[in-house]
């Protein structure tokens, strides 16, 4: 994910909107923010409650190695796990939602994956970007049976210096 998100342009300041609210803040401020949307408070970095009309658990994250963790939330993932048979209509619902806030998506990436009985499916990743971060829609492919949907910020994930970034690349 963060590779399609160093894909998508160049670094700014500002933060990708969660829910109206920019991901900028701890784990425990986001999550007092979003508790006041509703949402409740599963664990220090999960949270339960709907997004989009769906039953999902929010999942924040930060950035960094165990050595320098930061606690400031780098990127949000919203999980729709209970939806399994429903799932692709999930998937088509919010991709259609998205493209109409984001407009078209910039990149949709395709591939196999093996599921836990050894037969292979097709994983999609619908990936959105715009001057503040990344948005992933992804189908549940990877060996999850769910929807998860991404919201990277660009400014957490990189740090003011994502030309830094870069160069260890």
């Amino acid at each position: 994910m963060i590779a399609a998100m160093l894909l998508c342009g160049g670094i700014s300041a500002q933060h990708i909107k969660f829910m109206g609210v920019p991901i900028d803040g701890t784990m425990e401020q986001l999550a007092v923010t979003l508790e006041a949307k509703g949402f409740k408070k599963i664990t220090k970095n999960e949270l339960r409650g709907t997004f989009a009309g769906y039953d999902c658990n929010i999942i924040l994250n930060t950035t960094g190695t165990s050595s320098r963790k930061s606690d400031n939330v780098a990127n949000i993932t919203v999980r729709f796990n209970e939806y399994e048979i429903g799932s692709m209509d999930i998937f088509h619902n919010l991709s259609k939602w998205l493209t109409v806030k984001y407009g078209a998506y910039d990149e949709c990436q395709d591939y196999y994956v093996k599921d836990s009985n050894g037969h292979y499916k097709i994983s999609i990743n619908r990936v959105w970007c715009n001057e503040y971060g990344t948005i992933v829609l992804n189908d549940g492919g990877k060996g999850g049976k769910c929807i998860e949907l991404t919201y990277i910020d660009r400014e957490n994930t990189t740090g003011n210096n994502g030309g830094k970034l870069l160069e260890d690349l």
